[in-house]
């Protein structure tokens, strides 16, 4: 056993490492690592005597210009390690505990961007914050990050240092219970080890004697180890940190010789146990020199003196000595926590996250304790003992009594809170009853009307329209208790995208304005700027909570005005809603958010409203990384702030008045959708519900479109067997065979004709497990017109385009007459904007939109389409700068010099936005073969240059440069005639490139920087 502990003790001084440490700062999450020990992944490099960085920037590179530390190396060193934490919770005070071993100094530098690190100090030479424990509070805000550098400075190092965050409250409370029990253990065996002095000093008996001793010198070394004196102010212990151990284990091997009776019961046992004792002695002077070498002493002689012990005790158990049991029970707490750090001390075993100090110490208490009984049961102290076990069961009794008395107390309040819930959703249940049955009352009662005759033809349209709009708060009721649920199952995703801020806020503007203008009171909307014109977020649910807020504002304010104020506050988008409405009671405030509940029932039953809103909106917030806050003065208003993190795309413009807003994109009013018009068109519906079905039929039929309808998936493969189509709308639910099946089936069959899921099931990932199956798209239920309109023509004219076979001879004069029509059209606009005829260029801009994509120029209709809302919003600021732009490049389109338009058209498959993708890189290879045709001209190789004129006429008639193909005739035709002209060679190829720089510059200057 010896040679083993010598082989341990040379390798803790040879096993160091010298590479040079690639230093990196481990980055953290508060909450992923709190009351986690943290030590495991971070690094540590040896500084020496070096001075820290004052500022965070230089930190990384200063870390890396040191050796690695070897965290086995017990003797003087000054290291460090750092990391980054981000705080990525509600708490802000936190404190990082260092713990697990003993340390002169630490210091804990915190670095913030752009300020100089701020310092703290603990550790057996400092006053530490915390009593008996090390480490620093630092504060860090949320969502913030900071950068902790520790800094270990010391003559010797125990066991490997831990490190954990803990909240600032969590270590008080942690504090508390460790100090509670560090000086419980510690009076313990102060109590104990007096007594047994004092029952010496009566019976003269050596074993209480070296039992007393034992125990007061090992209080004594963990006190030390605890830093007691230091915190006491008594004096310092540092310098004999490791006496105490040393001499507890001296009189622990001489109290076992005495009460074992060694000297009689076993002579190799006893002089093994004396030889032992005596060893701890003479290495006192070597634990006073050296601390570090102190500890490799005392880890290798406890356990020593513990292992000895046990096997002594096991042995005499075993023969029947009653007492022995005990002693081995007792020696047992000892061993298993001390051993543990014997063999931490030594770094034989693995870091494990524990306060091993504390568990050793509590060790010792009990291993003080259980020898009591032992010594009890030696000397038939019975009366003691029952003492002692009568005292433990009060104290059972009572942790029982105050846990039942804990459990009724926690009954009682989820009883309550039961109630409480139960309640709130009767209410909830009643409000709903109320606010669904409302516009069913108006929609099934007008339908009633219109089908029983009792409303005339004159009122109709004016009825249809309170069904719509009755209708649409319906939706608006069921669609806000699924969010509520999908919120509370962790299942509302969120698309953050770039958006147009102003925009968002316009439509906010431009929907709640007009109510509050309707309503006799004022909107605002003001803005501090400097603010961003695009953001990342998902827009649809920002918009959702403004309009939640912006409605409340409406229901509640009868007079005054509702402010939008839209602010930056470091990285935050700060959106207040203001109003001057009734207020809310402080009473109230702290229900505000909570589902079922409204603030003043009795307002609230005047107003209206489920109670979801506030709640939804205030956890759409948190979705989108942010808050709602409220204040509120009774009789007074309110004002409710909605903060999210502000991300910016990398192109964002930052506005710093309202005169740079782009007016387009603000108060866009939603017209009438123009419907499109596809005749000799066959679209396949399967939905098993026939007023759905009746439904999307109708819009069909209203675009020119035949619709065969089936009720389900059978009745659509049956459909497509006798008959072609060329768009399928499939229901997704359907009996007996649904729409995935029925997709399946006929993608299985070799039909790839364009499917449109029909679905109620909007949410992301269904959508694209949609996608995924083989559909080309889906369609939302309830069917938005608009968007329905715009998707079926997409597919719709993808297969007319795949049908429209015409032969290229045959297109070219169709072309050719398209485009003198648009010089015409562009005409028109041109003499309707000089007399500001906004309709007149509407209907120009429709007929262009119409017809480009027909004829192969689908660009040109795509940037009149981009302007077409700034004409019917008659937004004349925007079309300033949009309407001449998109005549100019529609006019250097079909006015490319030296190009035939319609026959580039034709020769691209009819698309000139495919020619105009491909034709810079055609103009550099023409350039290219007019370089060889010169050299070849000037080589005299006629047949060469001929060859290369013919290969650059081919690329020449390709690309419908037809002037530049017939100029190189003319060099052809001198060769053929021996006329070697080089001048005029030269013109000709001159010519030639002048052609292609002029196409070149028209393709630079009006249509790439418009595109």
């Amino acid at each position: 056993m010896k040679s083993v502990f010598f082989v341990i003790l040379f390798l803790s001084f040879f096993s160091f490492e010298v590479e040079a440490q690639n230093s990196s700062i481990t980055q953290f999450s508060a909450s992923k690592i709190q009351q986690q020990d943290i030590s495991h992944s971070l690094q540590y490099v040896s500084i020496g005597n070096s001075q820290l960085p004052k500022y965070k920037a230089p930190l990384a590179d200063w870390l890396k210009m040191f050796n690695k530390h070897n965290m086995s190396d017990m003797f003087k060193d000054r290291y460090v390690t750092a990391f980054e934490i981000h705080n990525d919770t509600q708490i802000r005070d936190w404190f990082i505990h260092p713990y697990g071993s003993v340390v002169e100094s630490i210091q804990v530098a915190v670095y913030q961007d752009y300020s100089p690190a701020v310092s703290s100090f603990s550790g057996l030479d400092h006053t530490n914050i915390y009593p008996l424990h090390y480490g620093s509070k630092i504060e860090i805000p949320f969502g913030e990050s900071v950068t902790v550098l520790m800094v270990f400075n010391s003559d010797f190092f125990f066991a490997p240092i831990k490190i954990a965050l803990q909240a600032d409250q969590k270590m008080q409370e942690v504090v508390a219970v460790d100090n509670i029990i560090l000086f419980l253990c510690i009076g313990v065996c102060l109590a104990l080890g007096i007594y047994n002095l004092f029952i010496y000093l009566v019976m003269r008996d050596n074993q209480y004697l070296y039992y007393a001793l034992s125990t007061l010198f090992y209080t004594s070394g963990w006190a030390a180890v605890f830093g007691i004196f230091e915190y006491l102010h008594m004096f310092s212990a540092k310098d004999w940190l490791m006496s105490g151990f040393l001499l507890g284990s001296a009189f622990s091997a001489f109290f076992q010789i005495e009460f074992f009776r060694l000297n009689v019961s076993s002579k190799p046992a006893m002089y093994l146990l004396l030889a032992l004792g005596c060893l701890c002695l003479l290495f006192l002077p070597l634990e006073i020199y050296s601390q570090a070498l102190g500890l490799i002493i005392v880890s290798i002689m406890t356990s020593a003196v513990l292992l000895t012990g046990l096997t002594i005790g096991i042995i005499s158990w075993s023969k029947g000595y009653r007492p022995a049991r005990y002693f081995t029970i007792a020696i047992l707490c000892v061993i298993i926590p001390n051993l543990i750090g014997n063999l931490l001390n030594l770094r034989i075993l693995s870091d494990i996250n524990l306060d091993i100090y504390l568990l050793g110490l509590m060790g010792i208490a009990a291993d003080t304790l259980i020898l009591a009984f032992a010594l009890a049961e030696k000397m038939r102290l019975v009366n003691s003992r029952n003492a002692a076990l009568k005292r433990q069961l009060e104290y059972k009794v009572k942790i029982r009594t105050q846990a039942l008395s804990e459990a009724n107390t926690k009954l009682a309040k989820t009883n309550q809170e039961l109630v409480e819930a139960n309640s709130a959703k009767d209410h909830f249940l009643a409000n709903m009853s109320h606010e669904i049955r409302t516009p069913l009352t108006s929609i099934i009662g007008y339908a009633d009307g219109i089908l029983l005759g009792d409303i005339d033809k004159a009122e109709q349209e004016r009825v249809t329209n309170i069904i719509y709009q009755n209708g649409a708060h319906l939706l608006r009721i069921i669609n806000d208790i699924l969010d509520l649920s999908k919120i509370d199952a962790n299942k509302l995703e969120f698309d953050a995208q770039p958006c147009h801020l102003f925009t968002l806020l316009g439509e906010i503007e431009s929907v709640a304005g007009k109510r509050a203008r309707d309503k006799g009171i004022g909107f605002h909307v003001n803005y501090d700027f400097p603010l961003p014109d695009k953001i990342i977020t998902d827009a649809i649910r920002l918009k959702q909570i403004l309009f939640n807020l912006t409605n409340n504002a409406l229901k509640f304010t009868q007079s005054g005005h509702i402010t939008l104020n839209v602010s930056i506050a470091n990285t935050t988008l700060i959106i207040k809603v203001i109003d001057t409405g009734e207020g809310i009671s402080q009473s109230d405030m702290h229900k505000l958010f909570h589902p079922f509940t409204q603030a003043d029932s009795v307002i609230n039953r005047q107003v209206g409203g489920t109670g979801l809103g506030l709640s939804i909106a205030k956890r759409l917030a948190q979705g989108l990384g942010g808050d709602i806050s409220a204040l509120s003065q009774l009789r007074k208003g309110s004002t409710f702030a909605v903060s999210i993190k502000l991300v910016t795309p990398k192109n964002v413009h930052w506005l710093s008045t309202v005169g740079e807003i782009d007016m387009s994109n603000i108060h866009q009013i939603t017209h009438e959708t123009d419907v499109p018009k596809f005749a000799a068109c066959n679209v396949l519906l399967a939905d098993d519900h026939p007023n759905n079905r009746e439904l999307v039929a109708l819009l069909l039929k209203r675009m020119n479109i035949n619709v065969v309808e089936v009720a389900d998936g059978h009745q659509a493969l049956q459909a497509m067997h006798t008959g072609q189509f060329d768009l399928l709308l499939l229901d997704i639910h359907m009996p007996e065979l649904d729409g995935i099946e029925t997709l399946k089936a006929v993608r299985g069959s070799g039909n790839k004709t364009p499917a449109i899921a029909l679905t109620a099931n909007t949410m992301k990932h269904e959508v694209d497990h949609y996608l995924r199956i083989g559909f080309a798209d889906h369609l939302a239920k309830p069917i938005d017109r608009e968007v329905f309109f715009s998707k079926v023509s997409r597919y719709l004219n993808l297969a007319k385009a795949e049908q429209a076979n015409i032969d290229d001879d045959k297109m070219l004069p169709l072309v050719q007459g398209y485009i003198t029509d648009l010089r015409g059209e562009l005409g028109s606009i041109e003499q309707a904007w000089h007399k500001r005829d906004l309709a007149e260029i509407t209907a120009s801009i429709h007929k262009i939109k119409g017809a480009a994509g027909s004829f192969g120029l689908a660009n040109i209709g795509d940037v009149f389409s981009r302007i077409e809302k700034s004409v019917k919003n008659n937004d004349e600021v925007a079309l300033q700068t949009t309407l001449p732009q998109a005549l100019r490049y529609a006019y250097a389109c079909i006015n490319m010099p030296g190009v035939d338009v319609a026959l580039a058209v034709v020769n691209f498959n009819h698309s000139f936005p495919l020619y105009l993708a491909q034709l810079p890189d055609a103009i550099s290879q023409c350039e290219n073969q007019l370089g060889d045709i010169a050299q070849a001209l000037r080589a005299g190789d006629d047949i060469k240059t001929t060859q290369l004129i013919k290969n650059a006429q081919e690329l020449f008639n390709r690309y419908a440069f037809e002037k530049e193909a017939s100029l190189l005739d003319e060099i052809c035709s001198s060769i053929a005639c021996r006329d070697y002209n080089s001048a005029r060679h030269e013109t000709v190829l001159q010519q030639v490139r002048s052609v292609l720089e002029n196409i070149s510059r028209a393709l630079e200057s009006h249509i790439k920087n418009i595109v």
